[in-house]
């Protein structure tokens, strides 16, 4: 699954400036698991792994996996939601229905979707977007 958490991951790597052309990876991405120190406007992308089932059977047999990656956007709250509507819709364009290799295949993404914050500090909207992940057993 490594490999494929590189691919999706991938997308988003190579192609931040396509979101926002200021934007780059390590100042406006929050990967998981790296220090980050957030600017006014980010991004963080969360891969949640579903479940896996046979896909095919025997020695050679492969399983499939489904899987979420969230892409939750903030920013202040002065720049307003259309800011981060405008992000999710690029991320949209960037990753529905896209096929980035390693067995991993997209499918129709959601969003974007409010999310209420506690913290006054940022406005968030996320994009939801469902994944296939088909390797052997």
């Amino acid at each position: 699954m490594q490999a494929a958490a590189g691919a999706i991951y991938g997308i988003l790597n190579s192609n931040i400036t396509s979101i926002d052309a200021s934007w780059t990876a390590s100042a406006n991405v929050a990967w998981p698991g790296v220090d980050f120190s957030p600017p006014d406007d980010f991004v963080a992308p969360v891969i949640v792994w579903g479940d896996t089932s046979l896909s095919s059977m025997g020695s050679d047999g492969s399983n499939l996996t489904n899987g979420e990656l969230v892409l939750q956007f903030f920013c202040r709250p002065g720049s307003g939601y259309g800011t981060l509507n405008a992000y999710a819709d690029d991320a949209i364009d960037l990753y529905d229905r896209a096929s980035p290799g390693s067995g991993v295949e997209f499918l129709a993404a959601s969003g974007p979707r409010q999310v209420s914050q506690d913290d006054t500090r940022w406005l968030q909207v996320n994009v939801s977007i469902p994944f296939l992940l088909e390797g052997t057993s």
